[in-house]
This record gives C-alpha cells, structure tokens and sequence, in this order.
C-alpha cells in the first residue's frame, strides 16, 4: 500500500497544507498482493532451511568420511603408548614427591630454631 492514499491533505486554519492519516481498507488486489509476497517470503525459508539440513548432513557425510581415512593404532601399539605415559607420570611423581619431602624437611629444620 502506498502512503499516498493512507494520506489526506487539508487546509489549516493559517492557510498552510497537512497530512492528515485516515484509515482505508485495503483493496483485494492488494490483500492478493500481499498474500503472494507472504507465499514467495516463506518459499525463501524453506529453501534456507533445507540449505542448511544440506550443509549439516554434507558435513556428517564428511566426518564419516574422515574418520575411515584415519589410520587408527593396533591394540598392542595403544596399549604400550599407555604404558609409557603412566610410567612417565610415575617418576615424575616420585620426583615432585621427593622435592616436597626435602623442602618440608628444610624448612622445619630452619623453624625449628625459633
């Protein structure tokens, strides 16, 4: 609808032009024309919508498809890269233990004086 005809002019009283709104009732070939443009908006959506289910199953399609180009480790090579991170963080524990215990010591000897 175009806001010349939602627009009536008329004189003031001091001689100069104003808008004016008035209330019309749409046409049936706006109301008509409007339902089109309502029809073509949610064709739009719908073909955004199912865009991106496209892009989303294209993108599970691809994880599958990476994932069997993945050269996964043999059970005995897995178990031993586990072997070696535990006993890694078995020394280093011993270690860090070790420091604690020594600096505990040292600093009860150095209070024990006070």
């Amino acid at each position: 609808m175009s806001n010349n005809k939602n627009k009536q002019k008329h004189k003031t009283q001091t001689g100069g032009l104003q808008e004016k709104k008035i209330k019309v009732e749409p046409t049936k070939e706006e109301i008509k024309q409007e339902i089109k443009e309502d029809k073509i908006k949610r064709k739009e959506k719908r073909k955004e919508r199912k865009k991106d289910k496209v892009k989303f199953t294209q993108k599970i399609r691809d994880l599958f498809a990476e994932l069997k180009r993945v050269k996964w480790p043999t059970l005995p090579h897995a178990l031993k890269q586990t072997g070696v991170v535990l006993g890694m963080v078995l020394v280093f524990s011993v270690i860090l233990f070790g420091i604690n215990y020594g600096l505990a010591e040292l600093f009860n000897l150095l209070t024990k004086g006070l």
